[in-house]
């Protein structure tokens, strides 16, 4: 299937934050968007990229970055926050939520009818920390290496609409200033909490090697 509509060119909107977007840096190309925010070294500042070459998941895994399909973006932030996976999850959920609703997937993903549409990825380094987020926007199937084809999709694919790259990431930026804020106010517990409750885990059965056990809670 062809795109409905080449992907408009990414564009940084004003945000009103107080944190998230004091700096921005935008890449047509980069080989990581975590590794650029951190070199940044600023609280706040914001690596966008239209593509990587080197982009990371969880456990060293690579994770693919089509040119101008998604959203790669990574905010850095001073200090190993407490919650911040926590924090990112809820804001993409949060700035999606007018257009369709996403569920979170214990520990860093977000899916949309049951395929993955987000990831989210934070590292650390020399006190700074990078909060990196990966949102599959315009993506068609044969856009996917065919390793994830059948378990991945993408905000346009998986619900028919048109969405705005650019008014996107300016959403996603304005909900996650709003959860950093919240952190740094001592809102550890309730973000935690929120987050866990919309993982949908606790109860579960879960299976492991040889060992199965209830989910009594996440932490």
């Amino acid at each position: 299937m062809a795109h409905p509509l080449p992907p408009a060119p990414l564009a940084v909107l004003p945000l009103d934050t107080a944190v998230a977007g004091s700096k921005v840096l935008i890449y047509n190309e980069v080989g990581s968007t975590n590794t650029a925010a951190l070199r940044a070294g600023i609280d706040g500042a914001v690596a966008i990229a239209e593509t990587q070459t080197a982009g990371r998941g969880r456990h060293g895994r690579s994770w693919h970055s089509a040119p101008g399909l998604g959203l790669w973006f990574s905010v850095a932030l001073s200090g190993p926050e407490d919650g911040l996976p926590f924090a990112a999850a809820l804001a993409v959920r949060d700035a999606v939520l007018p257009w369709t609703m996403l569920d979170i997937k214990w520990p860093n993903d977000l899916l949309l009818l049951g395929r993955k549409v987000c990831g989210v990825l934070v590292e650390h380094r020399d006190g700074m920390s990078a909060v990196g987020v990966g949102l599959n926007v315009h993506h068609q199937p044969q856009d996917f290496p065919p390793d994830i084809r059948e378990s991945a999709t993408s905000l346009t694919y998986g619900t028919g609409g048109a969405f705005d790259r650019s008014v996107l990431l300016r959403e996603i930026l304005r909900a996650f200033d709003r959860r950093v804020l919240a952190l740094r106010d001592g809102g550890y517990d309730a973000i935690r909490e929120e987050w866990a409750g919309l993982c949908n885990m606790t109860g579960r059965t879960v299976r492991y090697k040889d060992m199965e056990a209830i989910v009594t809670g996440i932490n």
